[in-house]
């Protein structure tokens, strides 16, 4: 490798890895208006003195509208005002993103996030849901200098044991064209679930079904599923009836219009596996 190509490598590298490190969270106002700028991008964010008002966050940059997400300032939700970051989380632009995130209040809930981003040409708000947590803050997850969210699968909560008996497999979501997609399939998330698999197995191997749960998910998703299966059904708490009871249909009231009794964990984990696969948006 001549010598020319390899400290273009490096030059890149390095720029990969100063972007990567972009993320900065943000000042807030006690009240009134805050505008910050950064390059082309700005972001004024407003805090009003008192209730009635919304907390008003700001996107503009040159040719292009802006766009403006408004935050609920009343009563109990003043106790929880945003955390505001700048962020580097979409290629497809040549402005960074501010991201949202604000905790909802009530026992294990929730994170609640939003995205600003330009998607051909003009400022979008993006959903991206809430996840079990106070806060979520984006990281660089596979060192390409974007930012995504790496965050615990909620849908493994409560699923076959309590909140804290067991961990739950990592999700990634990476915003692509202003929308958050699930790419925690990629091959380059491999190294999170090779780290975690151990404790996994532990909490299995000591007859928690949740950590059975995650065990065989991390498992599969690293090419080892009959292996992790066996194991699974020789250390399953075959005693325990938590998610034997399942419902995928709910009416908008939330009654349950599908009920389904599965006779054993192992039949119930199957089914709760399978689905896993499919693609699905960001929790709400």
């Amino acid at each position: 490798m001549s010598r020319s190509v390899i400290i273009l490598a490096v030059l890149l590298a390095f720029c990969a890895i100063a972007k990567a490190q972009t993320l900065q969270k943000l000042p807030l106002p006690r009240s009134g208006e805050e505008n910050l700028q950064f390059g082309d991008a700005a972001i004024a964010i407003t805090m009003p003195a008192t209730d009635g008002a919304p907390i008003a966050i700001t996107a503009s940059a040159p040719g292009t509208k802006p766009v403006t997400l408004n935050l609920e300032n009343d009563g109990a939700a003043r106790r929880f005002p945003p955390e505001i970051s700048m962020a580097e989380m979409d290629a497809s632009n040549i402005t960074p993103e501010f991201f949202i995130s604000r905790y909802s209040g009530g026992a294990h809930c929730c994170a609640q996030v939003w995205i600003l981003d330009v998607v051909a040409g003009q400022w979008r708000i993006v959903d991206g849901g809430s996840w079990d947590g106070a806060e979520i803050i984006p990281e660089d997850a596979d060192g390409d200098g974007e930012d995504e969210i790496v965050h615990g699968d909620d849908r493994f909560l409560y699923k076959y044991s309590c909140y804290a008996c067991a961990s739950t497999p990592e999700r990634v979501f990476k915003l692509i064209a202003g929308t958050l997609a699930d790419v925690t399939l990629s091959p380059l998330y491999r190294p999170m679930d090779e780290k975690d698999l151990p404790n996994f197995q532990q909490g299995c191997a000591n007859h928690d079904n949740g950590a059975c749960a995650s065990f065989v998910a991390a498992a599969s998703r690293l090419g080892h599923h009959d292996e992790a299966w066996k194991f699974m059904l020789d250390h399953y708490d075959r005693k325990s009836d938590w998610g034997l009871n399942d419902c995928p249909l709910y009416d908008q009231n939330g009654n349950c219009q599908a009920p389904i009794q599965y006779k054993t964990y192992p039949d119930a984990l199957a089914v709760f596996l399978g689905n896993l696969n499919s693609s699905q948006p960001p929790p709400h």
